[in-house]
């Protein structure tokens, strides 16, 4: 079955937050659009439960998310359980610090994809803009480096690297981001994906100064693409290089088209569904329910009611048309 939400909007995939914790401090994190780091971790058996109950309404695809989804000992569970499920895409976006370690394993267990954060093609930048120290800094990017590698060998396809562009830091790198990533796999392999920075956790000042519209980018960018494609979810449009490279942009910002292709459902670390990012206090807690011996037919009615707060936090002008 098809679930649509009020402004007709499809849901057909879940955004799971397994854990608040990350070994990172990236300024600009928006931490999943949730304030407080409290409140009791979901099991891996009610990650794969929630996951059912979606399934039931036609939910096609897990992304899993933090902090960082790794630094939950049992993420090897969680993924085989969802990996299970016959899902048609199950994915992960990390920071890539234990990939290496972990790649093959989550390939075998039913992860499809996987996206890693990657801010900068220098190592000393990676340091800033991920909050530590120089020396601590150069070896974690090694590290992704490394663990980027063995994604690709281990089959995840395609890899993506996460870029949020933030002006003055790191806006004159794409020509090193697209050859970095022609120098990694063949077409297909990986995705260069360039992210506006959102008014998500930075304070006005933050936005206001490292904010970098793609605008002038993507016009580059097509100038020199082989193939234009665009994507379903958030009308993402995506360019050929001719390395073999995709380049992905991802523009939310007062981009009502983005918002109104979101086919997404997040759910908290903690047990909440969350109908919007860039939204608070509408989220419906489903995790007490569970724990207190609700049934199916109980989380699907919650299920339902968080699809109904669904709302574009960026809607069409009303003249439109």
């Amino acid at each position: 079955m098809s679930l649509f939400d009020r402004f007709g909007r499809p849901v057909k995939g879940l955004r799971i937050s397994v854990t608040s914790s990350c070994d990172l401090n990236c300024f600009f994190c928006h931490s999943e659009g949730i304030g407080s780091k409290a409140g009791d971790l979901m099991t891996p058996e009610e990650i794969e439960r929630i996951a059912r109950i979606g399934m039931s309404f036609g939910i096609e695809s897990v992304k899993l998310t933090g902090g960082e989804p790794m630094l939950r000992r049992d993420i090897l569970e969680i993924v085989e359980r969802l990996g299970g499920l016959g899902l048609k895409d199950l994915s992960m976006t990390t920071n890539g610090f234990r990939l290496a370690e972990l790649a093959p394993d989550l390939k075998r267990l039913g992860l499809k994809r996987v996206n890693v954060s990657l801010h900068s093609t220098y190592p000393e930048r990676y340091a800033r803009i991920t909050g530590l120290d120089p020396e601590r800094g150069l070896a974690r990017y090694g590290l992704v480096i490394e663990g980027i590698r063995e994604a690709i060998k281990a089959g995840l396809d395609p890899v993506k690297l996460n870029v949020v562009m933030l002006k003055g830091i790191n806006d004159d790198e794409l020509d090193r981001l697209i050859e970095f990533a022609g120098s990694l796999a063949s077409e297909g392999d990986i995705v260069v994906q360039l992210i506006e920075l959102v008014g998500c956790g930075v304070d006005f000042e933050a936005l206001r100064t490292y904010y970098f519209s793609l605008s002038d980018l993507e016009r580059e960018v097509s100038k020199r693409a082989l193939r234009k494609t665009i994507r379903k979810l958030h009308f993402r449009t995506q360019y050929l290089m001719s390395n073999g490279v995709w380049v992905e942009f991802v523009r939310p910002m007062g981009n009502y088209l983005f918002c109104m292709n979101d086919t997404r459902l997040r759910i908290t670390h903690d047990g909440k569904f969350k109908p919007c990012l860039m939204r608070s206090g509408n989220e419906i807690e489903f995790l007490s329910a569970m724990r207190s011996g609700a049934s199916d037919g109980e989380l699907k009615k919650l299920f339902l009611k968080a699809v109904e707060l669904r709302e574009p936090f960026w809607k069409p002008p009303r003249n439109l048309g």
